[in-house]
């Protein structure tokens, strides 16, 4: 008698493990519906325009505004795409992007750095007010060390770039510095960021030195 009474107890607890793996499975089919149909709404539902997002939560470019500091509170709400920055922009910032090729244009990553150029912030420029920096004695020797450190970070590693990257910017600063005056800065106003660059604009400024050298 008391085996049977096992066996049975037993099969009541097989059946009532039964039914409970049978509820997880149905519970687990109902979510991966439930997932199913979000995922396709989500796909359904169109994209914000980041250009009406960035119209919204920034406004124009102004004369006083830090044009780095702008351009950082753009990528935090606009995904950083060239297309919605454009209407923001007014001024110089304006002209540099509208100068650009279309196919540049539409690379968020190269307006940035033509705007940042054509305003005197790029790297290449960081580096000339390095050197040129100079120690005032009347103003706070801390705010002095913070201004050249900013310069310094500015130049080497704005970007976050690789160390052979952060060799390279001191390889076309020393060369930079190595041209001649009309050299310099006919290369300089191309703001070179790779030594083959640097290279291509040194060859352009010779190739226009010579051409105006043979014009009669």
């Amino acid at each position: 008698h008391a085996r049977r009474a096992l066996l049975q107890r037993l099969t009541e607890v097989s059946i009532h493990q039964q039914q409970i793996v049978e509820h997880l499975a149905t519970r687990q089919g109902e979510t991966e519906q439930g997932l199913a149909a979000l995922q396709a709404a989500a796909q359904r539902a169109p994209l914000a325009d980041p250009r009406v997002q960035a119209a919204k939560l920034l406004p124009k470019l102004t004369p006083n505004d830090d044009i780095e500091a702008f351009l950082q509170i753009f990528e935090n709400i606009a995904t950083a795409e060239a297309r919605a920055l454009a209407p923001r922009l007014t001024g110089e910032a304006q002209r540099a992007y509208f100068s650009l090729p279309a196919v540049t244009a539409e690379r968020y990553t190269d307006v940035k750095r033509e705007i940042l150029g054509r305003l005197g912030l790029s790297p290449v420029c960081a580096a000339q007010y390095f050197f040129e920096w100079e120690y005032k004695p009347r103003l706070p020797a801390r705010a002095q060390v913070a201004e050249l450190s900013g310069l310094a970070h500015h130049w080497l590693l704005e970007g976050g770039p690789t160390a052979e990257q952060v060799e390279e910017r001191v390889v076309i600063n020393r060369l930079l510095r190595a041209l001649p005056r009309s050299h310099r800065q006919a290369v300089g106003m191309r703001n070179p960021s790779t030594t083959l660059e640097l290279v291509e604009a040194i060859e352009l400024a010779a190739q226009q030195r010579d051409a105006g050298e043979r014009v009669p």
